[in-house]
């Protein structure tokens, strides 16, 4: 009976796979793995902003964050591509700007509100 049993995430992966953009919803995945990726000392300082045929935008918070992001691009690209378990991300985009908030930041508060 265990060897009939399929887990959730391999079967939400195949029907994303059939739907139209399936594959690009797929991608923003990223997201959810950026502070995995990018660590507790550099992750405070960018976020994503968008994925677009393979390039990912990131704001960033300040021009030395940017140099330092700037020199691990590739890095980042290869750590990015390997949780996804494929080539989406193929180059990193930086600009400067005030990157949005962690979502779990916002948490417990209605947004444009403080405590």
């Amino acid at each position: 009976m265990r060897g009939d049993l399929t887990r959730l995430g391999d079967v939400l992966a195949q029907a994303l796979a059939r739907l139209p953009g399936g594959r690009d919803l797929a991608d923003y995945a990223v997201w959810g793995h950026w502070e995995e990726v990018l660590g507790p000392l550099l992750a405070p300082h960018a976020r994503p902003r968008r994925l677009r045929r393979g390039v990912l935008v990131v704001a960033v918070d300040d021009s030395t964050w940017m140099q330092e992001l700037h020199l691990l691009k590739t890095e980042l690209c290869a750590r990015l591509n390997a949780r996804l378990g494929r080539r989406a991300v193929r180059d990193i985009f930086l600009v400067l700007g005030e990157p949005p908030p962690h979502p779990t930041s916002a948490r417990g508060a209605p947004a444009g509100r403080s405590g």
